[in-house]
């Protein structure tokens, strides 16, 4: 059977920031004046594939020159293949590097891939705890998250301008029609590393879940 097509849509959360959901994982793209900068390219192939043609049609004549990778687990992981056929560049915390390299080199000739149909030399930048990126009239920081239990390497995503934050698998709100789910370590850890960092957080846009405000999440935090 052929699968479905995959679906994403595309809702501009502040200008030039798009939100790309329609599935179990989102992503986040911004225009940077030259070009764009994609947060997470996930799961598989397909989702990523779809991921980067709906940021071309949001952000239009422009290369994606950075994708800014979560963490290190294969839902995360599955697509960047992808996004390195396109020629960007993936930036992800510095223990990951060595592994994406080589996630890179394996050959797929069993169902060739993008990258295996159109080879390119994979470029991965290492982030130890902080990098910015400025462009367009946007700024990004993007930090290593201190205390995760989730992964070592887990990266947020921070707009300051505008006051979202990106984040996955710390944070994922629950449905709007239902209540909040105690709160877990890593939501805790999340609030303390915002607070280390003093972040501005309004507007939350996670790669699981819904849009948010900082006050469903200081709810969901029970404070």
């Amino acid at each position: 059977m052929t699968p479905p097509p995959v679906k994403v849509d595309t809702q501009e959360v502040a200008k030039g920031i798009f939100y790309l959901t329609g599935g179990s994982h989102h992503s986040v793209a911004a225009d940077f004046g030259a070009y764009i900068v994609l947060v997470e390219c996930p799961l598989s192939e397909e989702r990523a594939l779809a991921v980067i043609d709906a940021a071309k049609k949001a952000i239009p004549k422009k290369p994606i020159r950075y994708v800014v990778n979560t963490h290190h687990h294969f839902d995360h992981t599955g697509g960047l293949r992808a996004c390195m056929a396109e020629g960007a560049t993936i930036l992800t915390q510095t223990a990951n590097k060595p592994y994406y390299e080589k996630l890179a080199s394996l050959p797929h000739t069993i169902r060739p891939d993008s990258l295996a149909k159109s080879p390119k030399k994979a470029i991965v930048e290492a982030i130890d705890d902080k990098r910015v990126l400025t462009g367009g009239g946007h700024t990004m920081e993007i930090y290593r998250v201190q205390g995760s239990n989730h992964a070592d390497t887990m990266m947020i995503a921070y707009f300051p301008k505008e006051k979202i934050l990106v984040d996955a698998d710390i944070y994922t709100p629950a449905a709007a029609n239902m209540t909040p789910p105690p709160p877990t370590k890593e939501m805790q850890n999340l609030d303390a590393n915002l607070k280390r960092l003093k972040l501005d957080v309004q507007q939350i846009t996670p790669i699981h879940g819904r849009l948010v405000t900082l006050a469903d999440f200081q709810k969901a935090l029970g404070q």
